[in-house]
């Protein structure tokens, strides 16, 4: 065989050997590390990099004395004896990492090359965990054993045959000169018999039948105690303790003395109710510090989808006003002005979709499908990029962005358009942000079994771990510039639609994200429509507190021929509704008004004038779309031909 191809096989041969090793290594549950015969370091595992902090550049080459930068002892002695050649096992050594202080259990074992050099293996397993465990462990018997010991009740164990294992100090207390070894020389000393005056035999002791199996509850007896042998009363409780296997190898019996109970029933019964009393005070403030402290974990959360919500609604703004902007100064250019409006209502439809997403967040509201519609991603797409085109320069702080895009012609899902742009957006954003100095984006649809579309970057990429966790609520890499809402938005308006979100990303070499949806079918295109004819003028009614909205509602209702009485409060509504002389055939109310809620209004309407058409326009959720009390419930922002078509009676 030629001495080229002994090469080339020796070099894959070696390059199988170092996969296999880095493999192994890698499935290994302990941090390791390998140092060849100059003590550098040679291999290492996720795990090793993970405790020292260290990535792979930082850590290759390193001798071993420095492989360890974060070690909390000195591992020289440890380090010289494996490199001499005696292993070194179990060492205790606690690190320092971001998240604090961990303890790991080390070993160094000592290796030999094949040229005689001799290398160390480290590896090293965390036991904080189990430390603490183990230290939490002897705390709890150490608490226990003081519980055992300061227990006002007496409390013998005894084993299978009887005998007595352990006291405590009120039980020694009560035979301090007699110091009975087992049950048969403390019933000796107890002559205990029952209240109505019958002596126990020693097999009928509660003791005795707990070493039977049987559990003992609350019986009293009287019993002969202290060294003047004086009468007692006693409650016992006696428990048999059991092997693995079920069977009695041993009893505990607890005895309290009631004598005072007995004689003063009463007091102890009003002793217990205030007990009582006690412990229910304390549970209530238990259970407020709960609430109390759910309370503040709930408004931190809301604090941070209120940030991500405003994040979303300033998107919304932005082209909203840059398209007012340029509306005005292209008014005379019908073509312009067409193009700004529609750029303008997809925009606010964006930021109604964000208001939307909020209260189904809240009340956990699955998609309604009555809301849905076919959407074109590919269409989509081309808006969302014309959308924010105008920020690229500013997202690549400088450098230059460019695009790739392979759009398939009818990528058709079904779904609400503004989330779906929302969703998109949010790709979009996440990518420029990705490439601080410029990039490719890529964009691209496709059409088969299922529809998708993945935005890609050339940015800095993501590691695995933050990769698992991207679509998390409140997780971010962005430090305070982020809120750690845009992609689980993003997964959750996938899920939603009945589709997913994928993604793929390596640190260095981008990001991509897939949204994959199932099929929507084309609808049908409509008969091009019949010129409008003019509605029925009707009398309304309009209740809206803020300026704006009445103006412009008004302003809409009188252009469709409507007659339009606007008032500003619940007062002024019921004052014209109660009026008989008034002529009204439409009520259409706001929600929230300044002297009431618009709810009330309605079913005062609804009482005063039964035939009267009521609709509710309001920005909150509404409590029921079905409310009999209503014939219609339009949300803001409130399409102009919604409206018209409720007021008609055509929707």
């Amino acid at each position: 065989m030629p001495p080229s191809t002994l090469h080339e096989a020796a070099h894959d041969t070696l390059h199988a050997d170092r996969n296999r090793l880095d493999a192994l290594l890698e499935a290994v549950p302990l941090a390791v590390a390998l140092f060849d015969g100059t003590l550098s370091l040679v291999a290492t595992n996720a795990r090793y990099r993970e405790l020292t902090g260290q990535d792979s550049a930082q850590a290759m080459g390193r001798p071993i004395y420095d492989a360890f930068p974060n070690a909390l002892a000195d591992l020289t002695e440890q380090i010289d004896i494996a490199a001499g050649g005696a292993p070194v096992v179990s060492v205790r050594v606690p690190f320092q990492q971001r998240g604090g202080r961990r303890l790991v259990e080390a070993s160094f074992a000592p290796l030999t090359d094949g040229h005689g050099g001799r290398g160390v293996l480290f590896a090293g397993s965390d036991v904080t965990e189990r430390e603490e465990l183990r230290e939490d462990l002897a705390r709890s018997v150490a608490q226990l054993e003081s519980i055992f010991d300061v227990l006002p009740d007496s409390v013998r164990v005894v084993d299978a045959e009887g005998r007595t294992v352990r006291t405590n100090s009120q039980a020694q207390q009560e035979h301090a000169s007699s110091n009975p070894q087992s049950l048969r020389e403390l019933w000796q000393l107890d002559r205990p018999r029952t209240l109505s005056g019958t002596t126990l035999f020693v097999h009928e002791h509660p003791t005795a039948r707990a070493l039977r199996g049987e559990r003992v509850r609350g019986e009293t007896l009287e019993v002969r105690r202290g060294a003047g042998g004086e009468a007692a009363v006693v409650e016992v409780n006696s428990n048999p303790l059991y092997d693995p296997h079920k069977r009695v190898r041993g009893a505990v019996t607890v005895e309290r003395d009631v004598t005072e109970r007995t004689r003063l029933q009463q007091q102890v019964q009003t002793e217990a109710e205030r007990l009582e009393r006690m412990v229910q005070e304390r549970t209530r403030e238990l259970l407020a510090l709960q609430e109390a402290a759910s309370r503040d974990r709930r408004l931190a959360a809301v604090g941070q989808l209120a940030a991500g919500v405003m994040h979303d609604v300033n998107n919304a703004l932005n082209p909203i006003m840059a398209a007012a902007y340029l509306l005005e100064m292209n008014a005379e250019n019908p073509v312009a002005v067409r193009d700004y409006a529609v750029r303008i209502a997809r925009a606010a439809e964006t930021g109604a979709a964000t208001a939307s997403r909020v209260g189904r967040f809240i009340r956990q509201e699955p998609l309604l499908g009555s809301r849905e519609e076919t959407v074109d991603l590919s269409v989509m797409v081309e808006e969302v990029v014309a959308m924010t085109r105008p920020l690229w320069q500013e997202r690549a702080k400088g450098g230059v962005v460019t695009l790739d895009q392979s759009l398939a012609e009818g990528a058709l899902v079904r779904g609400i358009a503004g989330e779906l742009r929302e969703a998109l957006l949010n790709l979009v954003q996440n990518a420029l942000d990705a490439m601080a100095g410029g990039g490719t984006l890529r964009i691209r649809t496709t059409i088969g079994e299922e529809i998708s579309v993945a935005v890609s970057d050339t940015g800095t990429g993501m590691s695995a771990e933050v990769r698992e966790r991207a679509f998390e609520p409140f997780f971010t890499t962005k430090g305070v510039n982020g809120t750690g809402l845009g992609l689980a938005e993003v997964y959750g308006i996938a899920r939603r639609h009945r589709g997913r979100a994928e993604i793929e990303s390596a640190p260095g070499e981008g990001t991509t994200v897939r949204l994959v949806f199932p099929p929507g079918i084309r609808e049908a295109v409509a008969a091009p429509e019949a010129p409008r004819r003019r509605r029925t003028a009707r009398r309304i009614l309009l209740v809206e507190d803020h300026t704006d909205s009445r103006e412009f509602m008004q302003a809409l209702l009188e252009t469709d021929g409507h007659v339009v009485e606007a008032v500003r409060n619940v007062e002024e509504a019921r004052a014209l509704i109660g009026d008989p002389a008034y002529v009204c055939e439409v009520l259409v109310t706001d929600i929230g008004l300044p002297d009431g809620s618009g709810w009330d209004l309605v079913g005062y309407a609804r009482e005063q004038r039964p035939a009267l058409r009521i609709g509710v326009v309001t920005g909150w959720e509404p409590r029921n779309e079905q409310d009999p009390a209503c014939d219609f419930t339009l949300r803001k922002p409130v399409g102009a031909a919604d409206l018209l078509a409720q007021i008609a009676g055509d929707a």
